[in-house]
């Protein structure tokens, strides 16, 4: 019986197949925006340290190999897939960590290193391309051990890292927005110093976030659990 109880726990609700969704929406949406700018090197958005010859073509290794784990991590997150197609979800899950996500986050904190952005942009991109490399070897440890739970935690902590890609870009959208009244009285006119101040705040921004936001998530399902179970019927609870 416990088995069968438990079972439809493991179903999606419809608010988290409308996150899920929404989520897989932005990901797809942001990769085909943001991506091919850097394949193919039009009207690049991040400036280039010209006296380190191999920026370019990391940025250009890590812009798409986050794309990959962009486009296929939040489908790792359908149940749908994961109960009809098991195998699917691993060979996702594969593409998704070795095509994606390593490859993604090593090139990252090269990156990281190398951006024209300041210390504090250094010290966030490095700190979410560790964490995102982090959590990844945490979830796929957690897999390899069969502790299933584990691993569904480790991985919404890495998509959560994955996806400050889009909160990055969503951010620059409000802050530049948000200062546009300032652009005379603070900045004189310089849209280009309106732009570096919302940029740092973005990054800054979408890393504590996203991080912070998942943490909550974890810890307040964790708590609705320990108090569904409180609640159940002793016999239940021992899967009588």
């Amino acid at each position: 019986m416990s088995a069968t109880l438990a079972a439809p726990g493991r179903i999606p609700s419809r608010r988290r197949r409308v996150a899920v969704t929404v989520v897989a929406v932005l990901s797809v949406g942001v990769t085909l925006y943001a991506v091919p700018v850097y394949l193919f090197g039009s009207h690049m958005r991040i400036e280039l340290r010209e006296d380190v010859p191999i920026h370019l073509p990391v940025l250009v290794v890590h812009a798409a190999t986050a794309g990959i784990a962009l486009l296929v991590g939040p489908f790792q997150f359908f149940g749908s897939i994961r109960r009809r197609s098991p195998r699917t979800h691993r060979l996702l899950g594969r593409v998704y960590l070795l095509a994606g996500v390593l490859p993604g986050s090593l090139t990252g904190i090269v990156v990281a290193v190398l951006t024209t952005a300041g210390p504090l942009a250094v010290a966030a991109f490095v700190f979410i391309d560790v964490y995102w490399f982090y959590t990844a070897l945490r979830a796929y440890r957690a897999v390899r051990s069969r502790d299933f739970a584990g691993h569904e935690r480790w991985m919404l902590r890495n998509m959560a890292a994955t996806f400050a890609a889009v909160t990055l870009r969503v951010f620059i959208g409000l802050f530049v927005v948000a200062q546009l009244p300032l652009l005379q009285s603070v900045y004189g006119g310089d849209f280009q110093a309106l732009f570096d101040r919302a940029y740092l705040a973005a990054i800054v921004g979408s890393v504590v976030v996203n991080v912070l936001f998942i943490e909550i998530y974890l810890r307040r399902r964790d708590n609705r659990r320990i108090r569904a179970g409180a609640d159940a019927p002793a016999g239940l609870r021992l899967g009588a």
